[in-house]
């Protein structure tokens, strides 16, 4: 494994977590900060014909969870929020003494979008880890 891989994914027991081969015994403890990566294909410089390198696709961010001996358990520390929902609701007054009586009356509310985990995207085992 290249000096830049720091462990592989052994286990991917749902698709927030990921188990891989390091634990206590290699200093991993909980809160430590991961990248889960997978490799895709060999990019090719276009004017030389030079292989750079394969291209690491980011699974996500992780924090372990739970260490032992030598596994741990990492899991997702990305979270998404959904979009903001704007209401508007406008009142207009009705005939012709619209100047004697209610105006146009416009209520606008605003309902923040909910926060939740984000999925480590397309993690398997064999996928590589980062030390962030």
């Amino acid at each position: 494994m290249a000096e830049r891989y720091f462990a592989k994914v052994v286990s991917t027991p749902d698709k927030y977590s990921v188990v891989i081969n390091k634990g206590a015994d290699q200093d991993i403890h909980v809160g430590q900060k991961f990248l889960v990566v997978g490799l895709g294909d060999i990019i090719i410089d276009p004017d030389t014909g030079e292989e750079l390198e394969k291209l690491e696709i980011v699974r996500g961010q992780v924090s372990a969870e739970h260490v032992q001996k030598k596994i741990a358990t990492l899991k997702s520390c990305e979270y998404e929020k959904s979009s903001d929902v704007k209401q508007i609701k406008k009142v207009t007054a009705r005939g012709g003494y619209a100047m004697l009586g209610p105006q146009d009356t416009v209520t606008e509310s605003i309902t923040p979008g909910e926060q939740h985990l984000k999925i480590i995207s397309g993690a398997k085992i064999g996928d590589f880890i980062i030390k962030l």
